[in-house]
């Protein structure tokens, strides 16, 4: 079952994408975002504490940087969701207007967002905790590692947008980079 979804998500998105248009997969996709961040929480954040790696970017008001390591382990998965959210909530006010097939509502918005924001993690789970493994847990290694899964998640988005909403192609495209753009500011402000 899962092997045949990451194979949807990463190569057939477009299969997926209509089994959005016709489906209320709401649940799927918060349960698969509940285990993208809880499970990154359990896994890289752990490890990143145990190995006291580098912080990618300060950590604000004088925080010991070991105690902040500490807090992101509890916080990344509640935060993690309440992102997801924002940006749906941002995508739906801005793409609502140009839906030409299916309304993008909230739900569907965060639906997408959901499912996109998932697959292209997947193997970076794995790639991180290897990363970090090895050594290369810095910030010169994971910053340019991450933006280009931000990336993808972000062109998944604007795909789902086109073809699920009929939304004009540069409107589609405009709405994805808005996607990446927001989660790497809205993580950057507490994650490190």
């Amino acid at each position: 079952m899962m092997r045949h979804f990451v194979w949807f998500v990463l190569f057939r998105p477009e299969g997926l994408f209509t089994r959005l248009r016709a489906y209320d997969l709401f649940r799927w996709a918060l349960a698969l975002q509940i285990l993208r961040w809880e499970s990154t929480a359990l896994t890289t954040m752990v490890t990143l504490y145990h190995e006291k790696s580098d912080m990618l970017l300060p950590v604000p008001f004088g925080i010991d940087p070991q105690a902040y390591r500490f807090f992101e382990i509890f916080a990344y998965g509640p935060y993690g969701l309440l992102i997801i959210t924002i940006i749906a909530y941002v995508i739906q006010v801005h793409g609502a207007p140009f839906a030409l097939q299916t309304p993008l509502t909230m739900r569907r918005a965060w639906t997408l967002l959901g499912f996109c924001f998932f697959g292209p993690w997947l193997p970076s789970l794995c790639v991180d905790s290897f990363l970090i493994m090895l050594g290369f847990g810095g910030p010169e290694v994971i910053i340019p590692w991450h933006v280009t899964i931000v990336a993808a998640e972000s062109l998944f988005t604007a795909a789902g947008l086109r073809t699920i909403h009929g939304i004009p192609i540069r409107r589609a495209l405009g709405l994805g980079a808005l996607t990446g753009f927001l989660f790497l500011i809205l993580a950057g402000l507490v994650i490190r």
